[in-house]
């Protein structure tokens, strides 16, 4: 079967981009890609204030949603601490999180605090996309304990797969690249995104329209991984090592 692809776009919050969320969203609606977005409930990063608050934004959401586009919990306030040294991170792209290292309680009041206000909002998440790819086992058990979650976006793997109690969409590119099987989810930053970087997306969209699927779809073919899973994340885990090695060089 050949490979099949899904539009993720990170950070989305009042103070987001119009310059970059606009047109992208435009081409989407074009193409009849639906994509998976990571909403920031309470936004306190200053990386992402990129514009006056916008004050419909939420409305915005609850039309995205309307639309089919997944919603996910991007964390609470996107404001990262040092991962400690005695942290377990599930995933270690960074070495900052929202979450490592946090007790239980902590956690739980910041998940139960983002997760009400969406709510609040009209926006019903089922998907938890943790700031920096990284949280740990404590973050799992307050998503159970206080969200109806129990969808995360992120991991390594070829296909949506089951695992903690959790179904996990993978997420392992960041912009297009051809493959010859499996899911591959691409994590878009449209806040940080060039015109170069808006226009490189727009035509890999266009070109390859007829592969990009819907979160629902990924989803209805989730499945316990498999060997072949297994495989491909530790060797996707040692490429990322190698690839944070050079960069740090």
């Amino acid at each position: 079967m050949r490979a099949r692809y899904l539009v993720r776009l990170d950070d989305a919050c009042p103070t987001m981009r119009p310059e970059t969320w606009g047109p992208l969203e435009s081409l989407l609606d074009e193409l009849g890609i639906k994509p998976l977005v990571g909403v920031v409930p309470d936004n306190r990063d200053p990386q992402l204030i990129c514009s006056p608050a916008a004050p419909a934004f939420w409305d915005r959401v609850c039309r995205w949603q309307s639309k089919g586009w997944a919603i996910a919990m991007h964390g609470q306030h996107h404001v990262y601490h040092p991962i400690p040294p005695d942290g377990r991170p599930i995933l270690r792209l960074n070495d900052e999180s929202e979450f490592v290292g946090l007790p239980l309680d902590v956690q739980k009041r910041r998940l139960s605090a983002g997760y009400a206000k969406m709510l609040a909002a009209g926006v019903h998440p089922r998907i938890f996309m943790a700031p920096s790819h990284t949280f740990d086992a404590l973050t799992l058990q307050a998503l159970r304990e206080v969200t109806d979650i129990r969808i995360i976006a992120d991991g390594y793997a070829l296909r949506a797969f089951d695992a903690a109690g959790f179904t996990w969409i993978p997420q392992q590119l960041w912009r297009y690249r051809e493959m010859p099987f499996g899911l591959w989810c691409i994590c878009l930053h449209p806040n940080t995104m060039s015109q170069a970087d808006l226009h490189k997306v727009g035509a890999d969209l266009r070109r390859h329209a007829a592969l990009f699927i819907d979160t629902a779809t990924a989803l209805k073919e989730a499945r316990r991984r498999t060997v072949l899973d297994h495989t491909f994340a530790a060797a996707f885990r040692v490429a990322l090592k190698i690839k944070k090695s050079r960069r740090d060089d």
